[in-house]
């Protein structure tokens, strides 16, 4: 007897490789924030590093200007802070996040200074919450920040400098943040 497979049935079809994650081309400057939101809240760096100015495709490299706070308890850390250090720090979070948990970023105030065509400046008061396992870190980090943005060679929005002004001295910045997981 001769047995032969079915090469026009259908098959059941393969879990996905990677979670899906929410990301729009940002064609106007406050859909980096969107974006950003979405990044963090699915753990996606591929995502989250899109937010940043990639000096391949724009005029910029991506800078980060900790606290000053920050900067001095951290040493080193942001001296030659870029892009990589942002995958990095972000990387670092995620592997000290319980699988099935979701970190939060809530921009309680986002408001445009400035908006030209091709460039961008935004002011935010943020509150970011990340369930991470490292028992000797906040894991609710509050300030302020200035984003300046700038359009890629696509016409798409980045940040391409980021200034953490921090908050109350009480509570954890950002940049505590990054600078607690940037190694």
């Amino acid at each position: 007897m001769l047995t032969a497979c079915d090469i026009f049935g259908t098959r059941t079809p393969e879990a996905p490789s990677q979670t899906s994650s929410t990301f729009t081309p940002p064609t106007d400057p406050s859909m980096v924030f969107t974006n950003l939101a979405n990044a963090i809240h699915d753990l996606s760096t591929v995502n989250y590093l899109r937010s940043f100015a990639d000096s391949s495709t724009s005029s910029r490299s991506f800078q980060f200007d900790p606290t000053p706070q920050a900067r001095s308890l951290y040493g080193g850390v942001f001296l030659n802070w870029n892009r990589q250090s942002e995958q990095q720090y972000f990387e670092n979070l995620r592997s000290k996040i319980a699988s099935g948990s979701a970190a939060s970023l809530e921009l309680l105030s986002l408001t445009a200074q400035s908006i030209q065509s091709d460039s961008a400046q935004y002011e935010a008061t943020y509150r970011l919450t990340v369930p991470h396992t490292q028992s000797n870190i906040a894991t609710v980090f509050q300030g302020r920040a200035q984003f300046l943005m700038i359009t890629d060679r696509s016409r798409t929005w980045s940040i391409w400098r980021w200034i953490d002004l921090g908050g109350n001295q009480n509570e954890a910045s950002w940049s505590d943040l990054k600078g607690a997981f940037a190694q």
